[in-house]
């Protein structure tokens, strides 16, 4: 048997993860390490490995890692592309008031489905799991652009979003073939490619729009569906895992028995209600008060709450696998600050591009309208290469997180000060805001998978994902709430201020205001009293109140950043995890009988036959 690896030995009284190897045959293929429960922890057969052995990586790996960026940057470009579009779409259609549902779909159930996918895949193995939801990408586009029918698209869209699960994998399977050394490099490249993919998603899907206004928009699941090509055919060729555990071997029949379908239900049973009803509460016909929002958002929590509980009470090896939490506060702190994360990147996908339209750019051509979007994604792709060699020379991963999070801290205050003129100063914060964002999720992924057993690397990176969106999606609710109820309240005085000392009856500002808003020269020429110079102040004092409401959005962002900061004090930087241990290598066919260490020219051999 060979001899335990050192980095699964380790103080359980220190907080940290205690493994023991356990030997299932005569040869050190069939050993794995396991916790103080039995349960397994590592990937069949990677006992052994020297952590301070330099490993080389197979041409194969690259090749993965390389597919891997393109799934990244198609998963960013399904998330923008249909959002940029969903007006075109709508109207287009014919049902302009199903236009948010054209997102909703997509987005609501790649939530609940990652985890469950991924914890599934990280016991019985990787690639069917990967073949069968791009399978189910490539259906979706087909069906989405080829057809006339807003519900058809909806469907589509729902397809799309249980296969955009794989996300947690895509972030997984990269990471595990290449030593632990590089996990900032393969985050690092993950997360530059899905950036890259938004840039890609706001230039190409506006222009394709001007070029054919009444189908430009199909060309969006055109590129997605030669994307998944590409990657379908690249991984069935390419990407050969080893069994993961000795269960990968078992009946079907014993497979579905062992899975967690109770965790699974309670999940689906909260988040979906969840998050349709904070999808109803930003819509203008619903709102917080209408039972569409405020019911589903009760069940949804009600059942959310129950899953946790029985998560922690109910099962040990449910989605929330208990060895994940063997590694002190790590996991469960970097899960947290994901959400405060995602809020941050839903506030500035959302809140500033409302800005730049609303506020900024909104008379302005369509490419400079995207233009003025992309200083954030430019600085991103800047920092990122920086940030991958700094952490992969150090093995620090947690001073570029505070520094991130202080940068944020930084760029939402500057925002917050922006007026409806200062687009320059907003343009320099959103930028500002990227330079420190590039750490962000690439460094909590690293920090979560570095804190979980290797052998559950893929639910733990969609756990991650998960918490990204869910907390995207309520701080996006929240933060249109508090927009909303300060706009209200202030565009009144704000107008009245402007408009009465030139003459204007105090009596017909809400008619003024309404006029305005119709956008129509006739019906504002109504308006007792509505002069050239009446229109206009009243139209800056509108602004003026819009900038107001979207600066305390900004600031109400703060205590989120702040609480990133303060757990960023209790996270442990990962460092001794970043050896050159291959967490799952892959199959050669002239593999040594020790299991993980088929040479790179075996590997290379493998591929060219």
């Amino acid at each position: 048997m060979s001899p335990p690896v050192e980095q699964y030995e380790r103080e359980s009284d220190k907080g940290e993860i205690s493994h023991h190897e356990l030997s299932t045959g005569d040869t050190p293929a069939e050993s794995y390490a396991r916790d103080d429960h039995g349960e397994p922890v590592t990937v069949l057969g990677t006992m052994g490995q020297d952590p301070n052995e330099k490993t080389k990586i197979p041409l194969s790996a690259y090749i993965i890692i390389g597919l891997v960026a393109l799934g990244q940057m198609n998963n960013a470009y399904l998330g923008v592309s249909p959002a940029v579009a969903a007006y075109t779409i709508a109207a287009n259609l014919g049902a302009p008031a199903k236009q948010q549902w054209i997102v909703q779909a997509q987005g609501i159930p790649s939530i609940v489905s990652g985890p469950i996918i991924a914890v599934i895949s990280d016991v019985y193995g990787r690639k069917t799991a990967v073949l069968g939801l791009l399978g189910m990408a490539i259906a979706a586009c087909i069906v989405c652009m080829v057809t006339t029918n807003i519900d058809v698209i909806i469907f589509g869209q729902t397809l799309n979003g249980v296969a955009a699960g794989i996300s947690g994998l895509l972030f997984a399977i990269p990471a595990e073939v290449v030593p632990s050394r590089y996990r900032a490099v393969v985050q690092g490249i993950n997360s530059g490619s899905g950036f890259f993919g938004v840039f890609l998603a706001f230039m190409s899907t506006g222009n394709a729009i001007a070029a054919d206004p009444k189908f430009g928009f199909r060309w969006i699941w055109r590129v997605q569906l030669i994307m998944n090509g590409i990657i379908f055919i690249g991984i069935a060729i390419v990407y050969k895992p080893l069994p993961r555990t000795k269960s990968a071997e078992t009946t079907l029949r014993h497979r579905v028995k062992q899975l967690d379908w109770i965790g699974y239900l309670l999940l689906t049973g909260g988040l979906v209600p969840l998050l349709m009803g904070f999808a109803w509460a930003s819509d203008p016909t619903f709102g917080w008060s209408d039972p569409h929002a405020s019911a589903c958002v009760g069940i949804g929590f009600a059942a959310f709450i129950a899953c946790g509980v029985w998560e922690w009470k109910g099962t040990s090896t449910g989605f929330l696998h208990h060895a994940l939490f063997n590694d002190g506060w790590n996991f469960a702190l970097a899960v947290l600050l994901c959400a405060v994360e995602g809020d941050i990147f839903y506030l500035v996908n959302n809140i500033y591009t409302g800005e730049v339209f609303g506020l900024w750019f909104g008379t302005r051509p369509a490419m400079q309208q995207n233009a003025a979007l992309l200083p954030f994604y430019v600085a991103v792709l800047i920092a990122t290469p920086f940030i991958m060699w700094y952490t992969t020379k150090t093995k620090d991963v947690k001073n570029p997180l505070i520094a991130a999070f202080a940068i944020q801290l930084v760029g939402v205050i500057g925002l917050g000060t922006c007026t409806a003129t200062s687009y320059a100063r907003a343009l320099a914060f959103n930028a500002i805001m990227g330079f420190g964002f590039a750490a962000l999720l690439m460094l909590l992924i690293t920090i979560i998978q570095l804190s979980s057993p290797p052998l559950f690397i893929g639910v733990a990176s969609a756990l991650a994902i998960s918490s990204r969106t869910l907390g995207g999606t309520i701080g996006y609710g929240i933060a249109l709430v508090i927009q909303n109820d300060v706009y209200q309240s202030k565009v009144t005085p704000y107008v009245a201020k402007a408009v009465v000392p030139l003459g204007f009856d105090q009596a017909n500002i809400g008619a003024l205001l309404g006029a305005i808003s119709s956008h129509n020269a006739t019906i504002i020429g109504q308006v007792p009293g509505s002069s050239p110079a009446v229109v206009a102040a009243a139209s800056t004092a509108i602004s003026d109140a819009q900038a107001f409401s979207y600066g305390i959005v900004w600031y109400s962002s703060i205590p989120a950043i702040a609480l990133g900061l303060i757990a960023m004090w209790f996270i442990k930087n990962p460092a001794k995890r970043m050896d050159w241990i291959v967490d799952a290598p892959l199959k050669s066919k002239n593999q040594q009988a020790h299991g993980h260490a088929a040479t790179e020219e075996a590997h290379d051999e493998d591929l060219k036959a």
